[in-house]
């Protein structure tokens, strides 16, 4: 009998791969690495080695497997627990994330060297999750409780600290952490759910692109530039926000939403673009011309990239793709990297 868990693993990776015609991505070759791993519905990364981390919907331990020249390490789960999912991995290859006991959810923090440990919750909370995580090993997410949803700061010497919210507000949500120890995510506010900045214990509303509601930022690199997307009317827009404020990131041709997921230190920002006809991986350059990511590198017949998750500083992109199947839309996961990285 198959047993049903959902565990993340992580891999280093090495495999064949096929380089991109530089007519195809102007100035520029990717080569294409496929993940294998069974019904993968979930990675982030990559962080500098090349390093990601994959949940796959329907594994048992014993059966996770990589194929030659990779690394593989199961997360694994906390005891009485069956689900686990990594949502960051730093340049260390330290990933936080989450996992179930029988009672709750609580933000996980492992390390190669130590395995899985919980690092809590704010006091008199009963749950929480991590989703960041920078090179000192400061991890950031949030707490929930009676209270609500908390972002939290915690680090191995310091521990779990409460970041607060905007005037007015009941909820707030860590995304992200870059390696000086600004933070990223959200609040509410006196006008709603917006994109924060925390900077030494200070909070910071970020706003919203003009005419929309609400905004959420995921990730902020070195410089304090910071992505996500800003929502209203129009529907769901990616931003870049600096310190000239927050501008919109052009769509691709015919698309009507759009989401930013990661940015790095050179100011390329990673995401997704599309339509009611479906969605596209994308690339924004520095200059935030968005280029569609299934026209930059050779993807397997029947695939469609549609959603870049993560780019490292060699300027690897972690990308997820579908491949249509008789029982349903199959996820696959690539890593592409810059030729000559």
């Amino acid at each position: 009998m198959r047993v049903r868990h959902h565990v993340s693993i992580v891999l280093a990776v090495s495999l064949l791969s096929v380089t991109v015609p530089p007519t195809l991505w102007a100035a520029q070759s990717y080569t294409l690495q496929e993940i294998v791993v069974s019904q993968a519905v979930k990675a982030v990364g990559p962080n500098l080695s090349g390093q990601v981390v994959v949940r796959s919907g329907l594994v048992s331990p014993s059966s996770l497997r990589a194929k030659a020249g990779e690394s593989l390490d199961a997360i694994g789960r906390l005891p009485s627990g069956d689900h686990t999912s990594g949502h960051a991995i730093n340049d260390f290859g330290d990933v936080v994330g989450s996992a179930n006991t029988k009672t709750a959810v609580r933000a996980v923090l492992w390390m190669k060297s130590g395995g899985l440990r919980e690092i809590g919750t704010l006091p008199g909370d009963s749950a929480s999750e991590a989703f960041g995580i920078n090179g000192a090993g400061t991890v950031v997410g949030y707490s929930s409780g009676p209270r609500g949803m908390r972002a939290f700061a915690w680090s191995a010497k310091g521990g779990m600290q409460n970041l607060g919210t905007l005037p007015g507000g009941d909820s707030s949500k860590a995304l992200g952490i870059n390696d000086s120890g600004l933070v990223v995510g959200s609040s509410t506010g006196q006008t709603g759910r917006h994109a924060v900045l925390w900077n030494l214990g200070q909070i910071q509303d970020l706003g919203t692109l003009p005419g929309d509601t609400a905004s959420e930022a995921f990730a902020v690199n070195n410089r304090g530039d910071v992505v996500g997307f800003s929502r209203g009317p129009a529907g769901m827009r990616a931003f870049l926000w600096s310190k000239s404020g927050m501008q919109s990131l052009a769509m691709l041709p015919g698309g009507s939403f759009s989401r930013a997921n990661g940015i790095s230190d050179t100011g390329e920002v990673v995401g997704s673009s599309g339509s009611a006809q479906g969605t596209r991986a994308v690339l924004w350059d520095a200059k935030g011309t968005p280029q569609d990511l299934n026209g930059a590198v050779s993807v397997p017949a029947g695939v469609e990239l549609y959603a870049a998750v993560g780019i490292n500083a060699k300027g690897q992109i972690l990308v997820l793709g579908r491949q249509g199947h008789h029982e349903g839309p199959i996820s696959r996961v690539f890593l592409l990297t810059p030729g000559g990285s």
